[in-house]
């Protein structure tokens, strides 16, 4: 590919992309490709209680990400509609710049408010939306396309979790921050000149998974899993009754053990 065709191939990717998620993030609140009522049950629920509903489902081994896909600390738990974006990975190396050219071209925007033509840092997608997971392929880079300050802002938007194959980097402020991420790696690096984005809101490889944008996703501490949009509210009802039923017999081990009631064993009514 020539330098001439590269330029025109991110050229066009970049006005693909800046279209579609106008669109997506322009308003208050995206339509919900799973019903709040199915969302609210998810978050009642553990991933184990996902994947025993899928595997009654016939939906054995599909849905559940590779292992490498870990939480930045323990304890994150979060269910949300996967907001799905693609990068690609580049080699083209930054000149040796002043540090004041360097500052102003590191994000630097045009007039119109996208990545001027000279940024070192061409843009990424834009993130946050209410009850949204971000799903992110970078090719398992180490490029921290995450990190302390961009996942803050999401979170303000209303984003609820971040998943990612590939990098964190900020990694120790993330934590400090309680940002619920995912991640395969944490690492020090910048996306310039190294990644490139290559589609957003199209269905992605994560985590060895195939993700469709509005599937649900739900995470623990004992990984991610991808909720089918097309079963969501039958997988949620049936991982509903698992937890229930493993609710009540730990109950019953708390109460011959003299333990104290937790959250974990806490019995409500069926929600539907």
């Amino acid at each position: 590919m020539t330098w001439k065709t590269l330029v025109e191939w991110m050229l066009w990717h970049m006005r693909a992309y800046t279209t579609c998620c106008d669109l997506r993030h322009n308003e208050e609140e995206i339509p919900l490709s799973i019903s709040k009522e199915t969302l609210e049950i998810l978050r009642k629920v553990r991933t184990s209680d996902v994947t025993d509903a899928l595997d009654s489902l016939g939906l054995m081994n599909t849905y559940e990400m590779d292992p490498r896909i870990r939480p930045l600390f323990p304890g994150v738990f979060f269910a949300g509609i996967a907001s799905t974006a693609e990068y690609r990975v580049i080699n083209n190396p930054l000149p040796s710049l002043a540090y004041e050219e360097f500052d102003e071209r590191q994000y630097k925007k045009g007039p119109d408010g996208k990545a001027a033509p000279d940024a070192l840092w061409s843009g990424g997608h834009p993130m946050g939306a209410v009850d949204e997971v971000q799903v992110i392929d970078t090719k398992q880079s180490r490029c921290g396309l995450l990190g302390s300050n961009n996942v803050l802002d999401a979170k303000v938007k209303g984003t609820v979790g971040f998943v990612i194959d590939g990098a964190c980097r900020d990694s120790g402020e993330c934590i400090g921050q309680g940002s619920p991420v995912f991640s395969a790696v944490r690492s020090m690096r910048h996306m310039a000149g190294r990644l490139i984005l290559a589609s957003v809101n199209q269905p992605i490889n994560c985590g060895g998974v195939l993700v469709n944008n509005g599937d649900g996703i739900i995470a623990d501490d004992d990984g991610v899993v991808v909720v089918p949009q097309a079963h969501a509210e039958e997988i949620a009802k049936r991982a509903w009754l698992v937890q229930d039923k493993d609710r009540r017999q730990r109950r019953a081990f708390y109460d011959k053990l003299g333990m104290a009631f937790d959250k974990t064993v806490e019995l409500e009514e069926r929600p539907w």
